[in-house]
């Protein structure tokens, strides 16, 4: 009966314990208010970015002709500003093609931007060197590859 007992005590806080975690919702989870970047601050985001950029332009040791080039590349951002996004209470007022077509104008204003950012990346590219070149192959994100202690 002791262990009985005890199991059921174990039982209780972690129901409580549960509960409580619960009940406190996403006050914690730096979700924004719509959730934007997949749970990430946009500021936090933005910060980040920067320092990478700011170590890639260290690593790669530009000179004075390819910082033109970098300036570009880095200007062109090729994630959109969330307020660009729908507004879900406007979208829950369509109706179903309709909120397709909203869903599709904005993945092609996407499109278009990722568009931008791979010619300026092309163009950067094409000046660097060779050794410079496998630098940045190194330290650019691998589409579809998450980071450390993230696998699917």
């Amino acid at each position: 009966m002791n262990k009985s007992v005890k199991m059921i005590m174990a039982g209780m806080a972690i129901v409580a314990l549960s509960a409580s975690v619960y009940a406190r919702g996403n006050e914690d989870c730096d979700y924004g208010e719509r959730g934007s970047m997949m749970g990430r601050n946009s500021g936090r985001w933005e910060k980040m970015r920067e320092q990478h950029q700011t170590a890639l332009h260290d690593k790669l040791k530009l000179t004075v002709q390819q910082e033109t080039a970098w300036k570009k590349f880095v200007s062109v951002k090729p994630v959109m500003d969330p307020a660009t996004r729908p507004d879900p209470a406007e979208m829950a007022k369509l109706n179903a093609p309709q909120r397709l077509e909203k869903g599709l104008e904005h993945m092609h204003a996407m499109e278009a931007r990722l568009t931008e950012h791979l010619a300026a990346l092309k163009d950067f590219y094409a000046v660097l060197t060779p050794e410079q070149q496998k630098i940045f192959d190194d330290q650019m994100p691998t589409p579809g590859k998450r980071g450390p202690g993230r696998g699917r």
